[in-house]
């Protein structure tokens, strides 16, 4: 019998797959597959982080999350692309003295704050994940939001996320290794996002808010050119930033996509 552990495995969609397209390099990446609560895991069943991360992919063979993409806001696609040409961000050195962020290459990127890198790529990969783990919870009858809470509520199991993220990062290219640290960061970042909603049984369930939420904003914020995050959360204030990119993501059909993708 297939465990929760290797289910999970095979099934949960690409955390870092956006990130990557954007910055043009690529990358499919599994999310972590938790093990089944009821039942010890098995030397056998064990996986490294090393080995959930499936070859990579172009955009043109993943068209969803290029044209999705596509549709956020001018200010999003600028921030997710600052220092493309400068070796990308380097997150480890922290934020300049007036807050913006710092290319590999040494130079400054004036144009985009520290904060606001931050924030915008780790609710858009946080994003992408959550779509993953509700597309995998509604379509396997063996894997729910409850077996996923469980596990992450182990040491094991947030140990485990935490790692396969940070593989999953660093073998995107979606941020320079030299200097190195900032996948580091931006693993931490995206944990401090990611369990608080997989360790709440119902997250997943809210995540794309209501028939009438989902719809205003597919037609404002995942149309192009999209409203602005502000904009956005302004007509729908119970919403969150990473419900919204959530909502992008479940519209653009990239979690059918990535899925089919991994023979599921």
């Amino acid at each position: 019998m297939t465990s929760f552990h290797g289910m999970l495995q095979k099934s949960a969609i690409a955390l870092c797959s956006l990130g990557c397209l954007s910055l043009s390099s690529g990358g499919l990446i599994a999310a972590t597959p938790p093990a089944q609560p009821e039942e010890a895991v098995t030397p056998e069943e064990i996986v490294t982080p090393e080995e959930i991360v499936t070859p990579a992919t172009t955009s043109d063979e993943f068209p969803a999350l290029q044209r999705l993409f596509s549709t956020f806001a001018p200010e999003v696609q600028a921030t997710i692309n600052a220092c493309l040409e400068q070796g990308k961000v380097n997150l480890a050195a922290g934020a300049n003295p007036d807050g913006s962020i710092l290319c590999a290459d040494g130079r400054p990127y004036p144009a985009v704050a520290y904060a606001d890198y931050i924030e915008t790529v780790s609710n858009i990969l946080v994003a992408s994940s959550l779509v993953g783990f509700r597309t995998v919870t509604t379509t396997n009858p063996g894997v729910s939001p409850e077996m996923v809470a469980m596990f992450l509520s182990r040491p094991d199991g947030r140990s485990f996320l935490q790692q396969a993220i940070e593989t999953a990062i660093a073998r995107s290219s979606l941020l320079p290794t030299n200097p190195p640290g900032s996948t580091a960061v931006l693993t931490d970042e995206i944990m401090a996002r990611l369990l608080p909603t997989l360790q709440n049984p119902n997250s997943l369930g809210t995540l794309l808010g209501t028939a009438d939420q989902y719809s205003q904003v597919v037609s404002t914020f995942c149309t192009a050119p999209g409203l602005s995050v502000d904009e956005a959360q302004a007509l729908v204030p119970d919403l969150s930033p990473i419900q919204l990119y959530a909502i992008c993501v479940e519209e653009s059909g990239a979690a059918d996509e990535a899925l089919q993708m991994l023979g599921q």
